[in-house]
């Protein structure tokens, strides 16, 4: 009973020696809470027409759900305070002499103090909490709903809290010394979230054919559940989410659920394993660097080679070259002052700067490993291929093909985007086509990438601009996602030679796929049904947006998807579009109405009689063209290789002679522009693919009247050039 009630008097006690720290995460809960929800609610309410969403869907979905993470970040923070100063007298003789002679068992001791530390956090944040909703009450933001919203936004903080807190009681109870605790701390909060940034530039740099397919293609932490780290859990647990249907991606998500668990077990986890180095520490670790030495080794090994490769990318980034001898310098050089750093550490003494020798060389081995692994390709990630054995589908992204807003925003927060390669590694499902797998043998097995064709080298070599330019414009990028029948899927991105004819023919097989024009945009995927606000059509000389009822709308994509499912790649490469169709929807900027693009410029060609008579029956005619009558005056104007240099990288472009522009007023020379000329938005969709256009010119057409786009740049038709023209 004794026992029992000072451990409720030592958590008494502890709280009330460090009032300051309750006070002060109360001030810092205010402050992200209450005044943050005030100035969101007044923004809200003023910009409420920007919003497809009231006020209290506002609180529930985004203040108390996605929106978390900058308190997240808070309650890190918070965690670091209490850990750091309830632990620190295990830094001191004679205050763990104190303590060991109070009538109280270790087990006891930590639990009274681990326990001081959460209610010191949780009872001033539940306060906050409870104003926040007075406050939502009050401004009308606030229904039943909400409250289950609140609840398991106090629960995932709690889970967070005690997460960073006990990784901060795990680094405080290794370290001997207060400076080495708090570095310990920010090792130990984030060494899984370093180490998965240093694998994406190591693989990056050395390995042509690593790319990754999360958080619209960049580097993302949130795709690694082996992150042990706090701050890596964080940052997946907060994700957006991985949906890939429109339904699903329509609804508002507070957090990865899925993920909640793998906190709470972690949370549990680094608890006891506080308590157990709290148990196994010994007094004598006060006033020491480390307070286990069988853990120096370790310790060492594992802070020495992360930040040794770190140095390198860091000596590459202030260079004005990116090249191998920097980054080994780098390597090298951090590789030493981190070692000598921490052995001083270790020792607290300069003498002890070059201790440990035999560690030294290790280290210095294991980095050498790692690099040759990384620089040669040891494991073979370039080359490596599934089996078919092993294949369950394939996706598959052709850069160019099948065009895709970049940018693809699925629910009214705009939290979640999808990028044109995302969407088809995520939807596409290509089986039973060899040509899929025989391209990625070849491409993998040729390793036609830019490290191994020196463009500027060529381009210095060159007499002849144009055709250097277009060698290098042979090599186009293209990504495959291969899902395995274990559950796994490995991405590759590959770079092609558009030269070989080899390479066209099992491209030309891969996009005459069904499968592959289905799943490539999500204007034919019957899950990402969407009614477009506006249908812009072009043709070669006007623009012009058409209101089409749902029906009509679904009349159209159905009309279209039929024709170019049957187009082949042959046609593609060959002929010239006629117009675009683009279907829009609509967003707000500073409130006000835009048209965003969904699908990009879907070219149409003219094998699509079907779609160019409908799109004429719903008002606008693709085969409509202006005469020479219609025409003021045409400036042409030839362009020249311009040359630039900025160290080692050297560029050639392009560009416009002010010198060289010609006006053309005459009728029957304007009538044979007219005729040998496309407009330069039908160039990008196919440029890829398409040897159709001479770039040497740019022409712009000044109509008599404004009912053609006036905007249009316009390009030459490959051997279409008028002979009066220079």
């Amino acid at each position: 009973m004794i026992s029992k009630n000072l451990f409720f008097k030592l958590i008494k006690q502890d709280f009330k020696k460090r009032i300051w720290c309750p006070i002060l995460i109360f001030v810092v809960c205010f402050l992200s809470l209450e005044v943050r929800m005030l100035m969101e609610i007044q923004t809200f309410i003023r910009t409420i027409d920007a919003h497809s969403y009231d006020i209290v869907t506002y609180i529930r979905q985004y203040f108390f759900g996605r929106d978390a993470l900058p308190i997240s970040i808070m309650v890190c923070f918070v965690a670091f305070l209490c850990g750091i100063s309830g632990y620190a007298y295990l830094h001191s003789k004679v205050q763990i002499d104190l303590y060991h002679s109070l009538p109280v068992s270790r087990s006891q001791l930590f639990w009274s103090r681990y326990l001081s530390g959460i209610l010191q956090f949780f009872i001033p944040f539940v306060v906050n909490v409870v104003v926040c909703i007075g406050i939502a009450v009050s401004k009308k933001a606030f229904a039943a709903d909400v409250i289950l919203a609140v609840l398991s936004f106090a629960g995932i903080e709690l889970v967070v809290f005690v997460l960073t807190y006990s990784m901060t009681v795990i680094a405080t109870g290794l370290t001997g010394n207060i400076i080495i605790s708090i570095l310990g701390t920010g090792v130990l909060f984030a060494y899984s979230t370093g180490l998965e940034l240093l694998i994406f530039l190591m693989s990056s740099r050395f390995f042509d054919t690593y790319t990754v397919y999360n958080n619209r293609g960049h580097f993302a932490l949130d795709n690694k559940i082996w992150g042990f780290s706090p701050l890596s859990m964080i940052i997946r647990l907060f994700a957006s989410p991985k949906n890939t249907t429109m339904e699903d991606a329509q609804k508002f998500f507070k957090y990865d659920t899925s993920y909640v668990w793998v906190l709470i077990a972690a949370a549990i986890l680094y608890s006891l394993l506080a308590y157990v180095i709290f148990m196994k520490r010994m007094s004598e670790a006060a006033g020491k660097s480390i307070a286990f030495r069988v853990a120096e080794p370790i310790i060492k090994t594992m802070v020495t080679i992360p930040v040794a490769f770190f140095a390198g990318f860091f000596f590459c980034s202030i260079s004005n070259t990116d090249t191998n001898e920097w980054f080994l310098f780098g390597v090298i050089f951090g590789f030493f002052v981190i070692c000598i750093l921490m052995e001083i550490i270790y020792r607290m003494d300069l003498r002890g700067a070059l201790m440990h020798k035999k560690q030294l060389l290790f280290n210095a081995a294991c980095v050498a490993l790692i690099f040759v692994v990384f620089r040669y390709d040891v494991t073979g990630f370039d080359t490596y291929v599934p089996a078919d054995s092993q294949l369950q589908s394939c996706a598959v992204s052709i850069t160019g093909l099948m065009p895709l807003q970049q940018d693809i925003q699925v629910n009214d927060f705009g939290n979640h985007y999808l990028s044109a390669s995302e969407y088809r590694m995520a939807n596409m499902e290509l089986q039973g086509n060899p040509s899929v797998m025989e391209l990625a043998r070849k491409a993998a097995k040729e390793q036609l990438t830019y490290h191994q064709f020196d463009y500027y080298e060529e381009i210095e070599k060159s007499t002849e601009y144009i055709e250097t330019l277009e060698r290098q414009e042979n090599y186009r990028y293209i990504d495959f996602g291969f899902k395995l029948s274990n559950g796994k899927t490995i991405y590759r991105n590959y770079t092609i030679d558009l030269a070989d004819a080899d390479t066209i023919r099992l491209l030309s097989d891969i996009f005459n796929d069904y499968n592959y024009k289905i799943g490539a945009t999500p204007v034919f995927n019957d899950d990402w049904k969407i009614a477009f606000d506006a249908i812009v059509c072009e043709n070669n000389f006007m623009i012009r947006d058409i209101s089409l009822t749902p029906e009509r709308q679904s009349k159209l994509i159905e009309t279209y998807q039929k024709e170019y499912t049957e187009l082949t790649l042959d046609v593609v490469m060959h002929t010239l579009p006629i117009g675009t169709v683009d279907f829009r929807v609509k967003g707000k900027i500073d409130n006000r109405d835009y048209l965003t693009s969904y699908s990009s410029d879907m070219c149409i060609y003219p094998q699509f009689t079907e779609t160019i008579a409908l799109i004429k029956e719903y008002g606008f005619d693709m085969l409509e063209n202006p005469t020479a009558e219609d025409v003021d005056f045409i400036q042409v104007r030839k362009k020249d290789v311009v040359s630039s240099s900025n160290g080692s990288y050297k560029n050639q472009t392009m560009m416009e002679d002010e010198s060289k522009q010609y006006e053309f007023t005459d009728k029957e020379q304007i009538q044979q522009i007219l005729d040998s000329i496309i407009c330069d938005r039908f160039y990008w969709p196919i440029k890829d693919y398409a040897d159709l256009f001479d770039e040497r010119y740019s022409v712009e057409i000044r109509f008599k009247k404004n009912d053609h786009d006036t905007y249009n740049i316009y390009q030459f038709i490959k051997g279409q050039v008028p002979s009066f023209i220079n």
